[in-house]
């Protein structure tokens, strides 16, 4: 059964003011100290939009917080403005700026994050980088990430039918029953169906994950290998490929193929989906769709500020 007309006129204006809410509370990050930045590992990089930048600022901080140290770099989309530039210098110390348009794709395609993970992809085989989008917040210990770090060990972040690294062929059946069974037709499904035809000189592992959070290990990774995978993609689904949520099946394959590559407990770190109860978990991805569902992000960003702020102050 549809929605009705006034339903979705109702929810459109519920997620309006929840919006409204949460970017209330998120600019409160403004006014706290800037982050205390030491160390050059590993390098976290994230690509920034104009409208993100307050909730890029929670998510930078807490993440670095779990961390301790490293480099701090953005891909500027073009859409940053000399204001948003000057407020996030003085929140990071010694942040660096990518401009997009000097990214390099090769035959992968353009736009859709592409740029961020050939960009990862080039650092990775000097240093340990971390991505995480604006909309990840961390609000509990991570030893998990720390320690990945140290090992040098990628990771992922999973879902409930992505726990670990395995065979690809597992996640092809799977994403063969969801187009069969209920009609789902995204790029990402259809890219997934496709992974049981790898060829068999191929790597061959894959895991059902989110790209809005990854570790990448110095030097686990080669640009031939992800455009490779990109033009074989691009043979079977011709200008799907160039499609947005493309970048996330490249980033899930990528990562599951390199050396001793794992996904994080799916218990602590999770997307926050209506089917997956917060909990506890010290790492939520608030993806577009459910965001503000429950004013769980706005809450535990008002948590955070205060631990930090009171952080600062004792400091």
């Amino acid at each position: 059964m549809h929605d009705s007309v006034p339903t979705r006129a109702i929810r459109k204006a519920r997620r309006t003011w929840a919006k409204y809410r949460f970017d209330q509370t998120a600019a409160r990050v403004l006014t706290t100290a800037p982050l205390s930045v030491r160390g050059d590992s590993p390098v976290f990089l994230s690509q920034l939009c104009h409208r993100d930048v307050a909730a890029y600022l929670l998510a930078i901080k807490s993440l670095y917080r779990g961390v301790g140290q490293g480099r701090v770099m953005v891909i500027n989309d073009g859409s940053l403005t000399g204001d948003d530039i000057s407020i996030l210098a003085h929140h990071i110390p010694g942040i660096e700026f990518v401009d997009i348009a000097t990214i390099d794709t090769g035959s992968c395609p353009r736009g859709g994050t592409w740029e961020r993970l050939v960009k990862i992809i080039e650092l990775s085989h000097k240093h340990y980088v971390i991505q995480a989008d604006a909309d990840t917040l961390v609000s509990g210990p991570i030893p998990e990430v720390a320690e990945c770090w140290r090992s040098n060990l990628s990771f992922l972040l999973g879902s409930d039918c992505g726990q670990e690294v395995a065979p690809a062929v597992a996640t092809a059946r799977l994403a063969q029953g969801w187009v069969k069974n209920f009609g789902w037709d995204t790029i990402g499904v259809l890219s997934e169906a496709l992974l049981d035809g790898l060829p068999p000189t191929a790597p061959s592992s894959y895991v059902h994950a989110s790209s809005g959070f990854g570790g990448f290990a110095k030097g686990g990774f080669r640009f031939a290998d992800l455009e490779f995978f990109s033009d074989w993609m691009r043979a079977k689904l011709g200008e799907g490929w160039d499609k947005w949520g493309t970048e996330q099946i490249a980033s899930n394959y990528m990562i599951a193929n390199a050396p001793g590559a794992i996904v994080l407990p799916f218990s602590r770190y999770a997307s926050f989906e209506p089917h997956v109860p917060p909990g506890d978990r010290p790492f939520l991805h608030f993806i577009g769709t459910y965001r503000y569902g429950g004013g769980v992000y706005r809450e535990r960003a008002r948590q955070f500020l205060r631990k930090y702020k009171s952080n600062s102050r004792r400091g």
